[in-house]
């Protein structure tokens, strides 16, 4: 018999998740209109937490199924055998749980330090952690050796092609470019072979890593094509002038990003619950029907209003991070930081791409800097946040290994 106590506390702890996530990450997306001085903190959270909620309009299932079953093989969480014994609900709980609980206590641990980690790499390692420690390496959903060494080749190629285009240009016009700038160059030249054989060759854990890099690249160009697009259009115009209108458009840019990061983030909760309804054969009104993906309106609500509260009252130590210590920004750069990093979010929602929020804004935000000049950008904040984006599956993965562990000694299962 499954017991509603458990799964009442389990989809607490999910909404928990998008609170904390909204608390840690959510921020970013005021971060520019703060740095820009158009709006103060304050003002500037309270308009993201409503773009967080008002997100729910764009409402689509394709991030929520792939964070639901295509990270993991869900025969390891008996969906495949439904319904399930007491025992073995309880021990789906626990994989389920253990990767949650892996993703909020690493997302409390860099608030604390004040890094713009990734809540979005939190869950997938939390999640993948804990699947591992339960059944094995095989549980995980990835590619054939022969694709993902396909793929390698041509990325591979790609990247190298990039990184020596750049050194020559700069060896053209006698300014040698920086390693951070080259790594970065390699990078964008090796998106398009990524998003073209990623969708061709790729699936499960290694698809949505790959995209988690894509997609901060497509932010970070489409914020440079902007910001060279501007200074274009005005460059007869006064700075004062400039500045006026983009603090108006800067208004528009940020509620923007704030509706995207609502529609991309608040999807990866309603993802875990969904799961937790199926888990439990918990049907209609109140769950998905058998066999079908379907995200209930409740579930829904729950995980924007979630996220909206968590924007609303926390998130200031990485707002500073994110906006004063990357690049100093006009609200004509903010606008395109904004815009830019929007586009990428509603690209990849709509494409059920879980992406991580955080990567994308910084690295919007580091796009508009490199159009003044590549060392306007803060390379040793970049190496640090870049640093920390890197170690956040295997920190999250090993937290929720352990939280699979006791919560399974816990239940006696």
């Amino acid at each position: 018999m499954v017991s509603l106590e458990i799964i009442l506390i389990a989809i607490l702890v999910v909404f928990s998740f998008d609170f904390f996530n909204g608390f840690h990450d959510a921020a970013n997306a005021i971060a520019t209109i703060v740095a820009t001085k158009v709006l103060t903190p304050t003002k500037a959270v309270a308009m993201a937490a409503v773009g967080n909620f008002v997100g729910m309009v764009f409402i689509t299932n394709a991030i929520a199924e792939t964070i639901g079953r295509g990270i993991i093989d869900t025969s390891v969480l008996g969906m495949n055998a439904l319904p399930l014994s007491e025992a073995q609900f309880l021990h789906s709980i626990a994989i389920i749980m253990g990767g949650v609980l892996g993703a909020i206590v690493w997302d409390l641990v860099t608030w604390l330090w004040g890094l713009p980690t990734s809540s979005s790499h939190a869950l997938i390692g939390g999640l993948v952690g804990a699947t591992l420690l339960a059944a094995g390496p095989g549980a995980v959903i990835l590619p054939s050796e022969g694709n993902m060494v396909l793929f390698l080749v041509w990325s591979g190629i790609a990247f190298g092609v990039g990184v020596g285009a750049l050194f020559l240009v700069g060896v053209i016009r006698k300014d040698r470019p920086s390693i951070g700038a080259l790594l970065l160059a390699g990078l964008i030249a090796g998106l398009l072979p990524s998003i073209v054989l990623g969708r061709i060759l790729l699936k499960g854990l290694v698809q949505i890593v790959v995209y988690m890099v894509a997609a901060p690249l497509v932010g970070l160009l489409f914020a440079f094509g902007l910001a060279l697009l501007v200074i274009r259009v005005f460059r007869r115009s006064t700075p004062s002038r400039v500045n006026h209108e983009f603090k108006r458009l800067q208004l528009v840019s940020s509620f923007f990003y704030s509706v995207t990061h609502g529609t991309n983030d608040a999807q990866k909760g309603m993802g875990i619950i969904t799961l937790i309804l199926f888990v439990a054969a918990i049907g209609p009104p109140w769950g998905p029907s058998a066999g079908e993906f379907h995200v209930p309106f409740w579930v829904i609500l729950g995980a924007h209003a979630s996220i909206s509260l968590g924007t609303f009252f926390g998130g200031w130590r990485i707002v500073r991070t994110m906006s004063q210590r990357v690049t100093a920004l006009r609200p004509w750069q903010g606008f395109s930081a904004e815009t830019g990093g929007g586009i990428a979010l509603a690209s990849t929602a709509l494409a059920g791409i879980p992406v991580s929020t955080t990567h994308v804004i910084a690295s919007a935000i580091m796009g508009v800097g490199a159009t003044k000049r590549l060392s306007a950008v803060r390379w040793g904040v970049a190496r640090r946040i870049v640093w920390a984006w890197i170690i956040t599956i295997p920190a999250s993965a090993a937290v929720g290994m352990a939280a699979y562990a006791a919560l399974r000694l816990a239940f006696g299962v």
